[in-house]
């Protein structure tokens, strides 16, 4: 089986969070057996998922994010004519050309141009393009008066296909401003391409292989809007990538939508094939044939019996870290889909909704308790976890202590990529605590200490693991973490961080001393 550096099952789509198969497949094997029924409540893109149903384990895919359960259906599906796929993109290509052409094609000096990428200003102005010449791509700049006239031409342009009018929830955190709609994420170009783009998918296609050409769409929106970032310490058309946030900036990138959406057919069209390939070569050991099933449920309530579940794997909601809902509205707005707002695990900055990190304490704990309800006893529970804000390691941790769950193993989990923001902040966490429990059938044997008490020795142990040699962020709070963990210890108002910002110093190095008095 392919591992996640070769698997382009798992590159259909840019969902946020997905951990490496080669850190998760192990833990299926050492955790489960064939023929288990295993669950993942916070699925997201469905690589755990994928890769139990693939060593023949019954899997319950489930998020409650309507974008993930559409990216499960067609990373599952086996019933997809891929020729035909193939054959009805040729048909689509062909007709969305003339459109694309038109809107794309620029002539300068008598010469005419097909841009790739379009550099343009806050404001709109085009000012820089590349193009294909040849093997090379070369870059032109955009004379201002034919710039101004392309302006002109977009602004009265009225886009005639069907597109979403929906207005985003209003949160300065992600950039979200008063009254900002889906379509100003997009300009008049990309919002009208896109628009006749899917009204082509759904002229030509129909059931699973519709799917794939709409999972291919949605992720091709974010690579064709505004969100698209230039590198200006590589070029001015060197691209970076959206990753979370609507945030715009002085300059962006517009980049041409057939040509991306091209690459994004064929991306999944590729995904699709592996997973068929390695699909088949498992089911030809002969060994217990898997099930699937994906559910669209709140995981404070996964509508399954008690005690019915063998493994549990899961990757929890972030807190504010990335607000899932809100900024996977880019995608569910362009399918129709109407997320559950209300029942989201998450923290959010909006004033338009009621989830403080006190909301998401509760929530984590309820959901954590329908884990424990629908797990078997001395079954196991894996989790990673990531999150910058000691209030939500501590909600975390809480409600795995909370609901008698006993550390079996613990580890970190390194990932590959980093958002550039992450990269950029020395105290970041870089990477995901990786902890399996076993549920304990009996009383939770939980020890409580007040505030004062718990900041004094979290102190301590902080100055003991520096004493060790372990001076990273990474470490320092893994270690704590796991010392909290294996202790049982209940979390009252206090923030680790602050504990280790207040009584540590962290030098230019990137590793933490005691703060000398």
């Amino acid at each position: 089986m392919s591992n996640e550096k070769t698997a382009p099952r798992y590159f259909i789509h840019k969902y946020w969070g997905k951990k490496p198969a080669s850190g998760i497949s192990p833990l299926i094997d050492r955790y489960s057996n064939p023929g288990d029924t295993v669950i993942d409540p916070f699925s997201g893109y469905g690589v755990f998922c994928c890769e139990a149903y693939l060593k023949n384990r019954n899997v319950i895919v489930n998020d409650l994010n309507p974008i993930a359960n559409f990216i499960a259906r067609n990373l599952f599906s086996k019933d997809v004519n891929l020729s035909k796929t193939k054959k009805l993109w040729d048909d689509i290509r062909i007709e969305l050309s003339s459109y694309i052409e038109e809107w794309y094609s620029i002539t300068i000096d008598n010469v005419t141009y097909l841009p790739i990428s379009v550099l343009r200003s806050k404001e709109g102005l085009p000012l820089q393009f590349t193009f294909k010449d040849g093997r090379k791509t070369l870059i032109k700049d955009i004379p201002t008066d034919i710039a101004q006239k392309f302006c002109e031409y977009e602004d009265h342009y009225e886009v005639k296909d069907w597109y979403p009018v929906v207005t985003l929830i209003e949160n300065s955190r992600i950039s979200a401003h008063t009254d900002m709609k889906v379509e100003d994420l997009f300009t008049k170009r990309t919002l009208a391409c896109h628009a006749k783009l899917l009204s082509l998918i759904e002229k030509y296609t129909n059931g699973s292989v519709k799917d794939l050409f709409l999972i291919a769409f949605t992720a091709n929106l974010a690579n064709c809007s505004k969100l698209v970032p230039p590198i200006k310490s590589r070029g001015t058309l060197s691209q970076g990538a959206w990753m979370t946030g609507f945030y715009i900036g002085d300059t962006y990138i517009e980049n041409n939508v057939l040509h991306y959406y091209e690459n994004r057919i064929k991306k999944a069209i590729k995904g699709k094939e592996d997973y068929l390939k390695a699909l088949s070569g498992d089911l030809l050991t002969g060994h217990i044939q898997s099930t699937y099933r994906i559910t669209n449920f709140d995981a404070k309530d996964l509508h399954l019996p008690d005690n019915s579940v063998d493994y549990v794997f899961t990757d929890p909601p972030y807190g504010d870290s990335v607000p899932y809902f809100e900024q996977s509205v880019i995608w569910n707005s362009w399918l129709r889909f109407l997320p559950d707002y209300k029942q989201e695990i998450v923290i959010s900055d909006s004033n338009q909704r009621q989830k403080d990190i006190d909301a998401f304490e509760k929530d984590i704990n309820s959901a954590f308790s329908e884990i424990r309800r629908i797990l078997k006893d001395n079954k196991f529970f894996s989790l990673t976890f990531h999150s910058l804000s000691g209030l939500e390691w501590k909600a975390v941790s809480n409600a795995c202590v909370s609901n008698n769950f006993n550390v079996v193993d613990y580890e970190w989990l390194e990932q590959k990529t980093y958002p550039p923001r992450q990269l950029n902040r020395v105290k970041s966490i870089k990477g995901d605590v990786l902890v399996t429990f076993r549920k304990n059938p009996g009383k939770a044997q939980q020890n409580i200490c007040d505030d004062r008490q718990f900041t004094s020795v979290v102190s301590d142990f902080i100055k003991e693991t520096i004493q060790k040699g372990i001076t990273d962020t990474n470490g320092i709070m893994m270690a704590i973490m796991e010392w909290i963990l294996r202790r049982m210890l209940v979390i009252g108002n206090v923030d680790v961080f602050k504990i280790l910002n207040k009584d540590f110093q962290l030098e230019d190095n990137g590793q933490w001393v005691v703060k000398q008095v």
